[in-house]
């Protein structure tokens, strides 16, 4: 409220005394009453002003923490103090999503974005900095490199000088290309960092015969950055060369079946995410099961799973608790099934999760199977219950909810749906 009064007094002051009604620049001498209020707005302003100005640091701090960015901005203005303060929270959290298209390929918002850090000298305060750029998608990706190579050095400039960075996240958008996670990377050194994700460099999910260049090696910054929690290589199909010491508090992964099975093995992994193809080989899930902690989390949403995959997975990790997948069901039930009646083939493949609590098919695409209808989905619930105890929280291609209820018979739907769709 006290930035408020201070952003909007002034126009209010001079609209009051400086206009007359018919818009023109009063030259006529002021009433004794109009001379009062005059007096009493300034000294109302004299008064904001001089209260906020008296306000330690820490406390306008904890004021604009509240504000969102686009409200904050306003204030960078107002003053040096306020903007020496409100800066540091505006670059604590930094976020870029930028098109790069053919026609102007330099990337002009993150390099303005990464500019400014350096000749503010604010890299001490980043905690988080995601960068998404969009490149087309059509012809080489070296095109791309004269360009950005100037804005990647920059970045890599204030890389090395966030030593308190939290979270890391580089979408490049450049697969195929020349650029090379070193030339961001080097010199820099992340003790705090919990969260790291790379993708959109090297060869990612180009063809190997078409792109035979194998991606950067990015293990020698895994190997220096124990700290990671969270590690996400979403378009990384190559196995990693890691030491049996290298991130040894991993407990979230996301990446395809081979990178996964070179990264998970004596480390405690529990949320594993899959991405790519729907072709998992059995050393690579044996390898996958490793892990020294139990995978309670599994998402497959980013990959087609086959009831034969399904299978597969759960001879290897039975003990998922969350399952969430994007079924493909062409080719693989029996084709005189049709609508919601072709998940009915799920139940034996469910029976082999013992400890499943919660099935989430909502990235299924409902026209693999049809809309179906609300009774349709809880005589399903019902089935794979019997087959799968443990089944608790079931959630179909249709996003409708159902929990199991106090009777153990009995599915609730959140929120009900209609008797038919």
């Amino acid at each position: 409220m006290i930035l408020d009064g201070i952003l909007t007094l002034p126009s209010q002051v001079s609209r009051s005394y400086l206009l007359e009604p018919d818009g023109l620049l009063s030259t006529l001498t002021p009433s004794s009453s109009r001379l009062s209020d005059m007096y009493s707005l300034a000294e109302q302003e004299d008064d904001l002003t001089s209260m906020t100005y008296q306000l330690p640091n820490e406390t306008l701090f904890a004021i604009f923490a509240y504000l969102q960015p686009p409200a904050l901005t306003p204030v960078l203005g107002v003053s040096h103090r306020f903007r020496a303060v409100a800066e540091r929270i505006l670059y604590a959290n930094i976020s870029v999503v930028e098109k790069l298209p053919r026609s102007n390929p330099r990337p002009h918002l993150t390099a303005r974005c990464f500019t400014t850090i350096l000749d503010r000298n604010l890299s001490e305060v980043v905690r988080k900095i995601s960068i998404r750029w969009h490149s087309d998608s059509s012809g080489p990706r070296e095109f791309y490199t004269p360009y950005v190579e100037p804005v990647l050095q920059t970045i890599n400039r204030v890389l090395s000088c966030c030593n308190g960075l939290e979270s890391l996240e580089l979408a490049l958008g450049l697969s195929g290309g020349t650029i090379s996670s070193r030339g961001i990377l080097e010199g820099c050194s992340f003790p705090s960092l919990r969260l790291f994700a790379l993708s959109g460099i090297g060869r990612g999910s180009l063809n190997p015969k078409l792109y035979p260049r194998p991606s950067p090696p990015i293990e020698w910054f895994l190997s220096a950055t124990p700290s990671i929690q969270h590690l996400r290589l979403a378009d990384c199909y190559e196995a990693l060369c890691l030491q049996p010491s290298d991130l040894p508090f991993l407990t979230t992964f996301r990446g395809s079946a081979p990178t996964a099975a070179s990264v998970l093995p004596g480390r405690p992994v529990q949320l594993l995410s899959l991405v790519g193809h729907e072709f998992v080989t059995e050393r690579d899930l044996q390898r996958i099961a490793c892990s020294s902690a139990r995978i309670r989390w599994l998402d497959l949403s980013s990959m087609s799973v086959t009831p034969i995959l399904l299978r597969d997975i759960s001879r290897h990790l039975f003990g998922v608790e969350y399952l969430k997948l994007k079924l493909a069901l062409r080719h693989t039930l029996h084709h005189a099934l049709s609508g919601i009646s072709l998940l009915a083939g799920l139940t034996s493949v469910l029976g082999a999760f013992s400890d499943l609590h919660q099935l989430d098919l909502s990235p299924t695409s409902i026209d693999a199977i049809g809309p179906g209808n609300a009774s349709e989905e809880a005589q399903l619930c019902t089935t794979w219950a019997r087959g799968c105890p443990s089944l608790r929280h079931i959630v179909f291609p249709s996003k409708i909810e159902w929990l199991r209820g106090e009777s153990e018979e009995r599915w609730i739907p959140q929120p009900s749906p209609p008797a038919s769709r």
